[in-house]
């Protein structure tokens, strides 16, 4: 009789899904038991990336910069 060391389904911890129990020590400590030992976290990069005419334009932080608008309201209307 084999005894497998993976649960038969797996669980979710802290967000991550665990296959066995050093899977489960992981994601108790919010480490990813998926990544490779010694490799890299990925950096974060934009979702889309634009081509064209959009190339270069930075919407999130042009609008994060941009004034306030300011609206004028006619009281008497």
């Amino acid at each position: 009789m084999a005894i497998s060391s993976d649960y038969p389904k797996p669980i979710t911890v802290n967000g991550y899904v665990c296959r066995n129990c050093d899977d489960v020590s992981k994601a108790k400590r919010f480490e990813d038991p998926a990544a490779k030992a010694g490799a890299e976290t990925p950096i974060a990069t934009d979702a889309v990336s634009f081509g064209g005419s959009l190339a270069g334009r930075r919407t999130v932080a042009a609008a994060a910069q941009a004034e306030p608008l300011r609206l004028t309201l006619d009281r008497y209307a």
